[in-house]
């Protein structure tokens, strides 16, 4: 090969690792889904295992009826962090954003991008349809808190308890 071919070559190739780059951290930043317990993973792009620093519940009703769309909230409490990211899916069902903070990828909930804490607190908010009567869905979170230093180093994450909901039949 010659010399100038050779500068084209890894001229061309920076460029190429750059933009993927930048690709891969801007997706990321906008959410990511498959982070769940469903998918018995977690957001270990911040961090090996879960911090039982910061603290993820899921709140809503226990029983709800099959078909019937109901809210459900995400309370994330972290107090050294800037801002969080989630990652929200069920064993069955569908679920909804129910403001501009949450998207819908693949099934699943995600953030739109991080979301502010304030006083180290934040909620999001989700409505959840089951069309599955006389059975048990389960809903999972993960929340991954951040800095928002742009590094992976120093944020934390972990899973909230997995709801369980009984469904009825709507039609008793």
């Amino acid at each position: 090969m010659n010399k100038r071919f050779k500068n084209k070559f890894m001229i061309s190739l920076i460029i190429l690792i750059l933009f993927v780059g930048a690709v891969i951290l801007y997706a990321k930043e906008e959410g990511i889904v498959g982070r769940t317990q469903k998918n018995r993973k977690g957001c270990t792009c911040h961090g090996e295992t879960p911090s039982s620093n910061l603290i993820v519940t899921i709140s809503g009703p226990d029983t709800i009826q099959s078909g019937e769309a109901v809210k459900f909230w995400i309370s994330v409490s972290e107090s050294s962090m800037e801002a969080a990211g989630i990652n929200i899916s069920a064993s069955e069902g569908e679920l909804t954003p129910t403001s501009k903070d949450l998207k819908k990828i693949k099934g699943e909930l995600t953030h739109s991008s991080p979301k502010k804490l304030s006083s180290g607190k934040t909620t999001f908010e989700f409505l959840y349809t089951s069309l599955q009567s006389n059975s048990e869905q389960i809903i999972y979170a993960s929340v991954n808190t951040v800095d928002l230093n742009s590094k992976k180093t120093g944020d934390i994450w972990n899973h909230a308890p997995a709801k369980k909901v009984f469904i009825i039949d709507s039609n008793k």
